[in-house]
């Protein structure tokens, strides 16, 4: 056996390139052998690129492909020479996309087909298929809103949200209709690094947010980012303590009939550059006349209007002033029938006798139940002030003044009061006589 392997061995030594001939002849006379007895084989060529282009009906509907399959595997029968020269570029693939008409996941038939016609080999792939994507593309018109979380402010100011103006107020976004839907609002950040001290025009860019606060950073959504401009209104902000008066009789005790204005103080703001507010120490709500509040006033209280100077905000939001009057279950009214002999009149006429065709009224009194029906008719006096009435002869319906005697009273006249009197010429003696 040893001998039989050393006796081959040095055989190859001496015969190797006869070996080397007859293995390559050998191959030479398979292959041809191969080609007589099976010139037809099948085969596969992996990494056929898809092209897929949109119908006219998916332009018109703004239906867009956003993925599909882009290479496909065809596979091939024929002459096995020609099948083992093809590459993935001698075919064409295309999807067949007549059938889409909504956004959606579809799946569509593959169209396969020869770059360059041939008769010794043919495409037996079938019902080859691709998966699709199609979005429907939209624009949408979103508002913008402003954040100023950034800005810095001097300390004495504040920024009016409602008085913010921007340079756009809305801002297109336009792109696929699940990413377009997805987002919520678009906020504008202006760009500032300094303090503010007053009104300031900034530029700012746009970012977009979903329903979760989330920044939407997606390149396939399209919209204008910058060239914005804000424009951030500051003002300076007080808070002061509403203020109402009364007007009393100069009899009157002021300090009987107390009250309280709610609420007793607003948040007020006028513009960065008006210093005028630093000067204010209270806001004058009205002043009202004693002789207008009614029984139903003390029992309910009266509301009055808060007006601002021009130009200055109520940040609190309370248009309204309520006064309510303590201790008003004390207080109650009476009528009084009072006669006018003891009336009387003032800056008249020296020329012209005065006199009342009206020979009573009756009025209404307001006070504390206890001094009320203590009241007379005769603690009531009346007063005519002529000045301003012409002089002419005749009668003349005019105001009279009502007071309640005595000092520090705590009662008082409700309404207003007319009555008729009589104005007619001295007769020349008397003129004369006085």
């Amino acid at each position: 056996m040893k001998n039989f392997l050393k006796r081959l061995g040095s055989f190859f030594k001496k015969e190797l390139n006869t070996v080397i001939l007859s293995v390559i002849f050998a191959i030479v006379i398979w292959f041809a052998v191969s080609i007589q007895a099976f010139p037809n084989v099948y085969d596969h060529i992996d990494g056929v690129s898809v092209s897929a282009e949109p119908t006219a009906y998916m332009q018109k509907e703004n239906l867009m492909i956003t993925d599909f399959s882009e290479e496909v595997t065809v596979q091939l029968q024929g002459k096995r020479y020609v099948i083992g020269n093809l590459e993935a570029k001698d075919f064409v693939a295309k999807l067949d996309l007549s059938g889409i008409t909504s956004p959606g996941v579809h799946t569509v038939n593959v169209e396969l087909s020869k770059v360059q016609p041939s008769d010794d080999y043919d495409i037996v792939s079938e019902g080859l298929t691709a998966k699709v994507t199609v979005e429907r593309i939209i624009s949408k018109d979103i508002a913008l809103e402003v954040n100023t979380n950034n800005l810095k402010i001097a300390e004495d100011l504040q920024i009016q949200a409602e008085e913010i103006t921007l340079s756009s107020a809305a801002v297109t976004v336009s792109g696929e209709e699940s990413l377009v839907s997805s987002v919520a609002k678009a906020v504008i950040e202006p760009i500032y690094t300094d303090i503010l001290t007053e009104t300031t025009r900034l530029s700012g860019t746009v970012s977009l947010y979903d329903r979760n606060g989330t920044k939407i950073d997606d390149p396939k959504l399209e919209y204008v980012s910058n060239n914005y401009s804000v424009t951030i209104p500051l003002y300076r902000v007080r808070t002061l303590p509403l203020n109402v008066s009364i007007i009393y009789p100069s009899n009157f005790d002021s300090s009987s009939l107390s009250y309280t204005v709610y609420p007793p103080e607003i948040v007020i703001a006028a513009p960065a550059d008006d210093l005028s507010i630093n000067n204010l120490e209270r806001i004058d709500v009205d002043e009202i006349n004693l002789a207008n509040i009614t029984a139903r006033d003390l029992q309910v209280g009266i509301k009055l209007p808060i007006s601002l100077s021009e130009g200055y905000r109520n940040l609190s939001n309370i248009a309204v002033a309520q006064i309510n009057f303590n201790d008003a279950d004390d207080y109650t009214k009476r009528d009084f029938t009072v006669s006018t002999e003891k009336f009387s009149f003032l800056n008249g006429d020296s020329s012209y006798d005065y006199s009342f065709v009206t020979s009573q009224l009756t009025v209404t009194a307001i006070g504390p139940s206890n001094l009320l029906y203590s009241l007379t008719p005769d603690d009531i006096s009346g007063t005519v002030n002529l000045l301003g009435i012409n002089s002419e002869e005749g009668v003349k319906n005019v105001t009279v003044t009502l007071r309640i005697a005595g000092q520090r009273i705590k009662t008082w006249i409700n309404g207003d009061y007319k009555v008729d009197m009589r104005i007619s010429e001295k007769p020349a003696e008397e003129e004369q006589e006085e």
